[in-house]
């Protein structure tokens, strides 16, 4: 199944996770019962995934369009190619 989000629903997802695992890590600090540690850990889980799924496409974006090149404003002697014969 393939699903398209635009970049601010993957940060909402990812909020509204972040949200739910502290909740529930809240729960279990009063409950102690292992299911809660269980889910937190499944939405910190699946942020991890949105997280990096997001990155990568912001990485593409950011390689598409060039940014973060740097002009080369200096020439540095010890690094021109040497011809020997």
């Amino acid at each position: 199944m393939k699903i398209e989000l635009t970049d601010d629903e993957v940060t909402t997802m990812m909020v509204a996770l972040d949200s739910y695992g502290m909740d529930m890590r809240a729960q279990w600090m009063t409950s102690r019962d292992d299911d809660d540690l269980t889910e937190a850990g499944s939405a910190e889980w699946c942020w991890h995934k949105l997280f990096d799924i997001q990155q990568q496409f912001r990485n593409s974006i950011a390689d598409a369009i060039g940014e973060g090149e740097q002009p080369l404003t200096t020439i540095d002697p010890f690094t021109l190619p040497t011809w020997t014969e």
